[in-house]
């Protein structure tokens, strides 16, 4: 199985937005897209991942958040075209960033907008978190940790709620002896960031994965190619998918060898090839194995 993980396009933009589009928080967040971020993520460079990414021929598609820049309707909808190009909903599993659900009123677009790709289990009728997808002995499970923040302030939380059902389905994957795959959009644990970015509940939702720990966790919200191993787990952040300085995506093969899993993990990040050509490299490759 071939998993592909992208995150942090924050691939909309803020052109021909109004003055009363700009409510509270969204006036910080258009300032700093309009004197920084515009400069730094942009369109080409995510067009060009987006087809290196699609020659990659992956069974799933990961992607941990922050399509939009301040949350606006116009900005989800936009989102959900590319969504709509990206890839068919069976093969694209989306989480959502702090970006996305950033001031009142865009969790609901977000939920209506993208329903598809963010809910999979369309059959129990559910539209809450966590959703997994079961395929070839491999649950992957999708948590929310996007919700409206103070001013200056990008923290993310689960809650008891979701931290309960998350509960259930590891205890779940466990009996099945399936391999799990979380994907989150902030740090899952203390200490990985400062408080300001921080999960607020990462300290439960650790103590939630310490008797079922997942293999592989894919995360965003922090810019930059990351990795941590908590025991048996890899934890995985990747640099954001338009940066002009150094986008990337990672691509996760996992070979089942019947008493063994095999895994190899390839990062590729952008690289300007002869002609200024955008064009990506891979600039670090690993290898391991686990009984299962």
């Amino acid at each position: 199985m071939r998993l592909v993980h992208v995150t942090d396009p924050h691939l909309t933009d803020l052109d021909g937005v109004g003055f009363f589009d700009l409510r509270g928080k969204r006036w910080s967040g258009y300032i700093s897209w309009h004197k920084n971020r515009r400069k730094k993520y942009l369109p080409a460079v995510l067009e060009r991942l987006v087809t290196a990414v699609k020659a990659e021929n992956a069974d799933q598609l990961l992607l941990t958040g922050d399509l939009a820049q301040i949350g606006l309707i116009k900005e989800i909808e936009q989102a959900g075209r590319w969504l709509g190009e990206l890839g068919p909903v069976e093969q694209v599993m989306l989480v959502p960033g702090n970006h996305d659900v950033y001031a009142h009123g865009s969790a609901d677009n977000v939920q209506r907008e993208w329903a598809k790709y963010l809910f999979h289990d369309l059959g129990s009728g559910s539209d809450d978190f966590p959703v997994v997808r079961k395929l070839e002995g491999v649950s992957l499970i999708g948590l929310s940790s996007a919700c409206v923040t103070p001013v200056f302030t990008a923290s993310g939380k689960l809650g008891q709620e979701q931290l309960e059902r998350l509960s259930v389905l590891l205890e779940q994957a466990a009996t099945e002896r399936q391999l799990v795959c979380l994907l989150i959009h902030h740090p899952p644990l203390p200490g990985m960031t400062n408080r300001r970015k921080g999960l607020a509940d990462a300290a439960a939702l650790q103590a939630i994965l310490e008797p079922f720990p997942p293999m592989l966790v894919f995360h965003g919200h922090l810019h930059h190619n990351r990795e941590q191993q908590w025991g048996d787990s890899r934890i995985y952040c990747t640099s954001a998918a338009s940066s002009i300085s150094d986008a990337s995506y990672r691509v996760i093969d996992i070979e089942d060898n019947g008493e063994f899993r095999s895994f190899r993990m390839a990062l590729k990040s952008l690289a300007m090839e002869s002609g200024d050509e955008l064009e990506f490299a891979t600039v670090d490759e690993q290898t391991w194995q686990l009984q299962k």
